[in-house]
């Protein structure tokens, strides 16, 4: 089949990435933008033995779930892929592709609750992370182009705060006027949307570069809610940002942020939920389907700067944290100090081997509570947790394929599924967050 070749084809469902499904001629094409039930003429682009990608040339049949998208580069960007798509289609796509992912990765249907959503659904992002590079002596700064490493430029991200806006666009001008582009990697800004206090963080090859005291104080007079800068000296040659020696150029570090009534201290590298307003859906949930009461024991694994770990304290006997983030237990202890909660322990460590020393110390929880990052979770943690033999298992998932994965092998070990409930913790792209209960079969 040759390249540009044009057809007739309907959208007829949508993969996992959000694109258009479409048969024609024992092929099965897949199409950027294309809504179920649209007809277009359509262009080849790359195939391959069983299948191939199209293009829209001409939409002859519009669905009315199609709208205009707000960003003047969604077709370049890869962050958010759904804009095409209005509210309610966003939120079929989101429930039919939790139901698929445990369909192909744990062979079962599941009855999957109505998602749960919050306003706003543009704006609403505590953190953007921008890729710097330069580009035939033009400084790039913004999101990457879908499957590739080519920097998209943007004049506005509608899911950032408008005050996380102006600050990058100001960083992108200072760095173009200093010459200092190719001593950046990336520039991270967070925004606690109700303390309202920013950190700006310089992910840099050299701590040192032309330029820095400059774009520090400019920052400084022009943004007072910016309450602490950092450089990151990362010297990887992978994707991993986070990762060097931390050095503080003003401020302490950190900035703190207020969820559901407690106070959080946030630093550059420790993990904190990204959707402030959704976040406290979520954990409302979790902690709904933890059933918890005073007489209760509950490990919290990947436990971040301890969020729901101390959410959940008020409601329990114990609570023990672990996670491999040193920065962010330091972050979680202090969260504990700052709030007067004293039963609660974090350990720094692998979740699965920090789960393993719990058993040695016969330590015996009621509810085990994960919250993994997208990879989901290890099978040596996985083990540790069957070990333990909670009760209840709460796991919360930003990526429902590893989640089912997970599920599925748990369910081998006389777990029963009993809630699977996805939240829409990032509007207009396809990710989706889910939180599930599991119960011991034999209580």
């Amino acid at each position: 089949m040759e390249k540009n070749r044009t057809f007739i084809g309907t959208c007829e469902a949508y993969t996992y990435d959000g694109l258009g499904v479409v048969h024609h001629e024992d092929f099965v094409f897949f199409v950027p933008r294309l809504l179920v039930g649209e007809t277009a003429e359509l262009a080849t682009t790359k195939w391959k033995k069983r299948f191939g990608y199209a293009r829209i040339v001409k939409l002859l049949e519009t669905s009315k779930h199609r709208q205009e998208p707000i960003c003047s580069v969604a077709k370049q960007c890869g962050g958010c892929q759904l804009l095409h798509m209005d509210e309610a289609e966003q939120k079929i796509f989101k429930e039919d592709k939790v139901r698929g992912c445990f369909r192909m990765n744990a062979g079962i249907d599941v009855d999957v609750l109505p998602i749960i959503t919050s306003n706003p659904t543009v704006g609403y992002r505590n953190k953007v992370q921008v890729p710097v590079d330069v580009v035939n002596n033009q400084v790039e700064m913004g999101f990457y182009h879908s499957r590739s490493n080519q920097i998209v430029s943007y004049d506005y991200c509608h899911m950032q705060s408008a005050l996380s806006n102006a600050i990058t666009k100001d960083i992108k001008k200072w760095i173009t006027q200093s010459h200092c582009g190719k001593a950046f990697r990336h520039v991270l800004v967070k925004h606690a949307h109700k303390s309202g206090e920013v950190m700006v963080c310089f992910v840099v090859k050299k701590h040192e570069f032309k330029g820095l005291n400059e774009i520090v104080n400019h920052l400084l007079e022009t943004y007072p809610d910016i309450k602490t800068i950092t450089t990151i000296e990362n010297r990887r040659s992978d994707n991993v940002i986070l990762d060097g020696t931390e050095r503080i150029l003003y401020g302490e570090g950190y900035i703190q942020e207020e969820l559901l009534g407690k106070e959080f201290r946030i630093s550059a590298k420790s993990f904190f939920q990204i959707n402030p307003y959704t976040t406290a859906k979520l954990y409302q949930k979790a902690l709904e389907l933890a059933k918890l009461d005073e007489t209760q024991t509950v490990i919290d694994l990947y436990c971040g700067t301890g969020t729901i770990g101390l959410l959940a304290s008020e409601k329990c006997k114990k609570v023990y944290g672990i996670e491999i983030v040193e920065e962010a237990i330091k972050d979680a202890k202090k969260n504990a100090e700052i709030n007067q909660i004293h039963n609660i322990s974090f350990l720094v460590g692998d979740a699965g081997k920090g789960a393993n020393q719990l058993i040695k110390n016969h330590i015996q929880p009621n509810v085990v509570i994960v919250d993994p990052p997208r990879k989901g979770c290890s099978k040596d943690t996985l083990d540790a947790i069957v070990k333990m033999n909670p009760e209840r298992i709460v796991y919360i998932s930003c990526d429902p394929a590893t989640l089912a994965r997970d599920c599925k092998y748990l369910l081998e070990k006389e777990y029963n599924l009993e809630i699977v409930q996805p939240f829409d913790m990032f509007p207009n792209s396809v990710h989706v967050e889910t939180v599930i209960l599991l119960c011991r079969a034999v209580c």
